[in-house]
């Protein structure tokens, strides 16, 4: 599975929380014994300045990288290293086997400057399924730096990739041919069961990636999942696609520097054939305008939508449209990600108004004129739906895409508890007050690159005993806290966004039928002091009820 670090914590007795990310550590393949697996790749990006060297020194002794190349074909393979700054000068080993250390008989190859340069590039004669070490390092110490290394070889890979443990390491690749003639199914099936292969893709940036299976000869089915551990799960599933091109398949998805991704390659129903793999990744990182799609009758139509229908209908009054025409608010959040840093869940998508406009999706976030909302595929930093007992104690679990690190970020969630159509209102419960703001302004740092798994501060719940059993939810990130909203205290202003626009992060928006029962997901969050609401105070007064009876 690709990188998904849990925001950790560390408690300091009564005085206060840290939270603190894990620092990285050492490059792992800067070892012979831990040399990573490639295949053929395109401007694979490597770096070698956190470096040390390690090796028996046949063709240079400044700090080295190692790469395990295995020959899916018979033939001639060329690997090629393209520096990314002038000051760097790259060499350039290859070795038959993966013993470490390599001796002096088993290299094949070593290169300095090639064709005049300061690259290095190797051509030799490989055979299928024999494993070859690539050492990756610099003239001098002081040449190490940033590159890209490509590998070609003379043909498409063998089947070993049928099965998803032995999926092939790939990069951006030009159509890449495949066939799946002599595939076979494995797999948990969260896209497709006929027979499939298997490719492990790492971004080389991060940016957007274009996965094509386009001129293909047969009825293709692609999928694309965050890691390459097998099997993946169901919350692993990125997208799915069928026919994008005509018969053929396509995906565009967010990536980040690094990170993998585990593409499954199949057919529709029990399809097989030949056809062609394309990657090719935009490494700027992408603007990404995003906006809610919950209910807003102050919308660019002047119609009225609905936030419940039963058991009786409901206007719905949540902020969600930027600007309706009036100039006047409440304003809808608007996130700019000009470019992007940080948003929830594994993917945003792009649209310039919530109800009106170009919209990556195809279809508007919210659609007034047939009072349609929650039409965003880009929600899924939550998984609906949720345990929100009565009056009790709860929490969110959520995720965070992390781009860009060291932004200070902050987030915010409002739910609907007494269903008026708006997230204005304050309910009491007999443990103290359930605001509709129910998580207020929830400060992250230090977040690593990467997905990231968050829980909310706890809660308190509540749902009213005769109106609707579903409920809006919104969950709000950005680089801000909330100090109000744009309009404060007229209606509708709960979960409203600045008229500056927020610069990064996203919102999402959530309709669901909550599980009202009291659950177990946060038996140890009390509100010990009996103030109406868990923070510090309440572990201070735990800590001294402990050290008073345990002790």
């Amino acid at each position: 599975m690709g990188t998904k670090s849990i925001h950790s914590v560390s408690f300091v007795l009564v005085i206060g929380v840290m939270f603190t990310a894990t620092a990285a550590g050492a490059i792992p393949y800067d070892f012979c014994q831990n040399a990573r697996p490639v295949g053929d790749v395109k401007d694979l990006p490597y770096d070698t300045n956190d470096a040390t060297f390690d090796g028996p020194g046949h063709c240079f002794d400044t700090p080295n990288l190692w790469y395990r190349y295995t020959a899916a074909v018979t033939g001639d393979v060329t690997v090629s290293l393209t520096r990314r700054h002038a000051v760097v000068d790259t060499m350039l080993a290859i070795y038959d086997g993966i013993d470490c250390y390599p001796t002096f008989d088993a290299l094949i190859e070593c290169n300095d400057d090639f064709g005049g340069s300061f690259d290095s590039q190797i051509t030799f004669k490989a055979t299928a399924g024999n494993d070859y070490l690539i050492e990756v390092g610099s003239r001098i110490d002081e040449e190490a730096g940033p590159g890209r290394m490509t590998i070609i070889s003379d043909a498409p890979p063998a089947s070993s990739n049928d099965d998803c443990q032995n999926a092939w390491p790939i990069g951006n690749v030009d159509d890449l041919p495949f066939d799946t003639t002599d595939a076979t199914f494995d797999g948990s099936g969260h896209c497709m069961s006929s027979p499939n292969i298997w490719y492990c893709y790492t971004a080389p940036c991060t940016g957007e990636a274009t996965i094509s299976l386009c001129g293909s000869s047969f009825d293709t089915i692609l999928a694309v999942y965050e890691g390459c551990v097998c099997y993946p799960k169901q919350d692993d599933l990125i997208a799915c696609n069928d026919d994008a091109c005509d018969f053929q398949s396509e995906l565009t998805i967010d990536v980040v520097a690094g990170e993998d991704y585990l593409i499954e390659i199949g057919g529709y129903a029990s399809e097989t054939g030949k056809g062609v793999l394309s990657i090719n990744t935009d490494c700027e990182a992408p603007q990404k305008p995003d906006l809610g799609d919950a209910p807003d009758s102050t919308n660019n139509y002047g119609m009225a939508m609905t936030a419940y229908s039963s058991p009786a209908t409901v206007k719905a009054n949540y902020p969600t449209v930027f600007n309706d025409g009036t100039g006047v608010g409440p304003y809808g959040p608007v996130h700019l990600n000009s470019p992007a840093a940080a948003y929830l869940g594994k993917k945003i998508t792009r649209e310039t108004e919530a109800d009106s406009g170009w919209d990556e999706d195809g279809i508007n976030n919210i659609k007034p004129q047939i009072d349609s909302p929650d039409n965003d595929q880009g929600d899924d930093g939550v998984v609906v739906p949720l345990n929100l007992p009565d009056c009790d104690w709860a929490t969110i679990n959520y995720a965070v895409t992390v781009i860009n690190p060291g932004a200070d970020l902050w987030v915010n969630v409002w739910c609907d508890w007494n269903r008026d159509g708006d997230w204005d209102d304050t309910p009491v419960c007999p443990g103290g007050p359930a605001p509709e703001w129910a998580v207020q302004n929830q400060f992250l740092f230090n977040l690593p690159l990467g997905l990231n798994q968050i829980t909310t501060p706890a809660f308190l719940s509540w749902h009213p005993e005769n109106g609707p059993e579903d409920i809006w939810m919104r969950i709000t990130l950005s680089e801000k806290p909330w100090k109000g909203g744009s309009n404060p205290g007229e209606k509708g202003n709960g979960g409203s966004g600045p008229l500056a626009k927020y610069q990064i992060g996203e919102t999402e928006d959530y309709h669901f039928v909550p599980d009202t029962k009291p659950g177990t997901d946060c038996p140890l969050c009390q509100d010990v002091n009996g103030d109406g609401v868990i923070d510090m105070d309440d572990l201070a007064a735990f800590t001294a009820e402990w050290l008073a009876n345990c002790l």
